[in-house]
């Protein structure tokens, strides 16, 4: 009786040994949330699975576990979505999967580590079993101290041998009703204008003899359903034309089954976008003659009138001729200002004259707008003009400006050749006239003049005439300007 009552007990435990090591379970690298969001602790990963190997469970390897997270662009621990869940159970041929995330670690004031473990079962993506701990150094108290952690290296094994006693005696491998899977849906594009062509794409996993598809619709809107094709095994897509009503088109897949089942997934919305963006330019000049004028830099800026996202924008400045001064183009927002310093592309100074900013934005819809502005760039600085006339009792000097930029500011300073000021004057308005009296006909000195000019842009030029009385006989005999002129840019 006895030896019968032996082989039984072995036979049991044979069994019992033979359904732990039947079951396979993927330990994900445990996520540590005190590292940061991409925080992971190895040593943690690894003491659990040597736990699950001591309880007869067999343990996928980290390394085709990492392997397969590249392969799948995993960058998240913690947690799958389930078409990942079930390819762990295809490619890796995981039982079920445990992911732990490290909820707190810390060594001071006093060594302190919390966590969370949590089990899936792979083939029908359902939590079977978690465990949440935490545990602190004062937690632990021991006779006359033996044995008690001194850090979180000792105290994070204690955590999770208490975690994993709760761990399922039995773990049913085959789950209940799985769900269809869809792996992967994607539209072609979330905004558009209308008769834009927009798609979309689906992969979907059914459960194997479960619910048999019979029919693929995508639900467009609230009552345009539109039959999909299948390009390759359970992938499918569609293709349709937006319609000219603006806003939100809700967008959603239809499953119909031979069991009389409909399944309805939301896929996501897609806009029509009827308008352009609304902006204008402002530009920053002096308003001269119907053109806004500068002479150095000139700021830009763009005006919203309704704002929104873009896709893409351009900004380029160019002469009347067309050619490109100066440009610029991007992705995404509008700097909020712009600046042009009158440079032409290879960074020398942009000739005095017209020119045209041109800005271009695009909507996420493609919708364009482009706003220009002309503008009048004069660096160069005035050219004064003087002229002088005898009268009865004065000499005449008459001063004016070939520019068409009014002129801010002027002044002369008459003088004689040895320095000694006989006359100055200063004002706004030009032409003026400028009254001399003649200098006694027994005073040889010759008469000078300094002529200085700014305009309202800011450019200034002095301007120094040896002998005013040459002027005078110039106009009368020679219609050339004297040699003795001399000219200083600025002043």
């Amino acid at each position: 009786m006895k030896r019968f009552l032996i082989i039984a007990l072995l036979v049991m435990a044979t069994l019992i040994a033979s359904y732990a090591q039947a079951v396979t379970v993927a330990v994900f690298p445990v996520e540590d949330l005190s590292e940061g969001r991409n925080g992971v602790n190895f040593t943690l990963t690894d003491f659990l699975q040597q736990n699950l190997q001591e309880k007869g469970i067999e343990v996928i390897p980290t390394d085709r576990i990492i392997s397969f997270m590249s392969r799948n662009r995993i960058r998240w621990l913690g947690f799958l979505g389930t078409s990942h869940i079930y390819q762990v159970r295809d490619d890796l041929g995981a039982d079920f999967i445990l992911f732990g995330t490290v909820s707190q670690r810390q060594e001071l004031p006093l060594a302190a580590f919390g966590m969370v473990l949590t089990l899936v079962r792979a083939s029908d993506a359902r939590t079977v079993w978690t465990e949440v701990g935490g545990m602190s150094k004062a937690d632990i108290s021991n006779f006359l101290a033996i044995d008690e952690p001194e850090s979180i290296d000792d105290l994070f094994p204690v955590l999770a041998q208490h975690l994993l006693s709760s761990w399922p005696d039995v773990l049913e491998v085959t789950g209940q009703n799985p769900c269809i899977v869809v792996e992967t849906s994607h539209l072609s594009s979330q905004h558009v204008k209308p008769g834009d062509e927009v798609s979309c794409s689906v992969k979907i996993r059914p459960p194997a003899g479960v619910e048999t598809i019979t029919q693929v619709l995508l639900k467009v809107g609230e009552d345009n359903y539109l039959d999909m094709v299948e390009i390759s095994p359970n992938s499918y897509t569609v293709m349709w034309s937006a319609p000219d009503a603006e806003g939100f088109q809700p967008v959603s897949l239809v499953l119909k089954c031979q069991s009389g089942k409909t399944f309805i997934y939301f896929v996501g919305n897609y806009q029509i976008d009827t308008h352009s963006p609304k902006l204008s330019l402002k530009v920053a000049g002096k308003q001269v003659n119907n053109f806004i004028a500068f002479n150095d830099r000139l700021p830009i800026t763009p005006i919203w009138q309704d704002p929104e996202p873009l896709s893409h924008w351009s900004l380029f400045i160019q002469n009347m001729g067309g050619q490109v001064m100066a440009g610029t183009e991007n992705k995404g927002s509008l700097p909020k200002r712009f600046v042009w310093k009158g440079q032409r592309p290879d960074g020398h100074k942009a000739e005095d004259g017209i020119y045209e900013i041109v800005l271009t934005v695009w909507d996420r819809a493609n919708n364009s707008t482009v706003s220009t502005q002309t503008v009048f760039l004069k660096s160069n600085p005035p050219v004064p003009v003087i002229n002088a006339a005898v009268g009865n009792d004065n000499l005449i000097v008459t001063m004016d400006t070939e520019d068409e930029i009014p002129v801010d500011y002027w002044s002369a300073e008459i003088l004689y050749s040895d320095g000694e000021v006989l006359l100055q004057s200063q004002g706004a308005d030009l032409p003026v006239d400028i009254l001399i009296p003649f200098p006694s006909p027994s005073d040889s000195r010759k008469l000078e003049a300094i002529v200085c000019m700014k305009d309202v842009l800011g450019n200034k030029v002095q301007k120094k005439i040896d002998n005013l009385m040459q002027l005078v006989n110039i106009e009368e005999e020679q219609p050339e300007p004297p040699k003795q002129q001399e000219w200083v840019p600025e002043f």
